[in-house]
């Protein structure tokens, strides 16, 4: 069963597509929370090298 915190993130970076405001911090949180970066990429459409810049930099 999914966290509820876990699955918070996996609806708004679903969404992410429609937006780009707020995405580093949309990505910290996600990571935060516990998804890997590879369903960050999966949800987000974000390349994973632009997460772990994203992440880096945080």
């Amino acid at each position: 069963m999914m966290s509820d915190e876990r699955a918070a993130s996996e609806k708004e970076l679903a969404t992410f597509r429609a937006t780009t405001d707020g995405r580093d911090d949309m990505v910290r949180r996600a990571r935060t929370a516990g998804l890997s970066k590879h369903r960050i990429h999966v949800l987000s459409g974000i390349a994973r090298t632009t997460i772990d810049r994203i992440l880096k930099e945080g």
